[in-house]
């Protein structure tokens, strides 16, 4: 263990806490709303996404940072079209790029898929390139419209308790109560490690990617996580 997941773990304690002060349903109702907020934003992220990547200028600023091509470790096959790469090499290349989950994976699938070729994108730099900016934009995009959402909805709930108070927190009820509030910690973590690909992409150091390796908790909520394994690459 490392200091990452004292964090984690104080993260945690921390909406236990919540829970015991909200009470159980009022926890309950922060769930309900955090699942509204993914659905929402999965099912609106093509259409945000979509008028993001069209803004040229926009892209080339992200394009900048993520330097996808930058991974590929020999210069001659950056230009090489995807189809007269082998799969032997093309396994090599991935297993020397350090790029970060899951846009990792993106990448395999859209070269194997030539995904971007209706686009008149066939080199092996320009999909690293497409994919990694394209999965950063899916993530940022997502995250703006679930805490969006998420804002209004917590004013909403505010009025509504505030209006009509939930009952409170009986003794048998306290379990719960804990039990509710550490599911919330969990999903607001899987939420937090949502922007962990993007900060391993801007900030390849070693002690970045060692601290989130070297780190238990840190390992499951990023490469368990359920957001970022629904984040397309396309």
């Amino acid at each position: 263990m490392n200091i990452l997941d004292f964090v984690i773990i104080g993260i945690l304690g921390l909406f236990v806490l919540g829970g015991l002060y909200k009470g159980f349903m009022h926890t309950t109702i922060d769930i309900i709303c955090y699942l509204l907020c993914t659905l929402f934003a999965f099912l609106m992220m093509p259409i945000v996404s979509f008028n993001v990547i069209q803004n040229e200028g926009l892209f080339n600023t992200m394009l900048y940072y993520t330097e996808g091509s930058e991974n590929i470790y020999d210069v001659e096959y950056k230009k090489k079209n995807i189809t007269e790469i082998s799969n032997a090499e093309l396994e090599d290349i991935y297993a020397h790029s350090e790029v970060a989950f899951p846009m990792d994976e993106r990448i395999r699938t859209n070269v194997a898929d030539a995904a971007f070729e209706s686009q008149s994108i066939y080199t092996l730099g320009d999909y690293f390139n497409q994919t990694m900016v394209i999965v950063t934009i899916n993530i940022m995009v997502f995250l703006v419209l679930f805490l969006g959402l998420r804002a209004i909805l917590a004013f909403a709930v505010g009025w509504w308790n505030y209006a009509s108070p939930f009952p409170v927190l009986k003794k048998l009820e306290i379990p719960a109560a804990i039990g509710t509030g550490l599911i919330h910690g969990i999903l607001a973590v899987f939420l937090l490690f949502m922007v962990a690909p993007i900060v391993l992409t801007v900030l390849p150091f070693d002690f970045v990617s060692d601290v989130v390796e070297n780190s238990i908790f840190a390992r499951f909520f990023y490469y368990s996580n359920f957001l970022l394994a629904l984040t397309p690459g396309v």
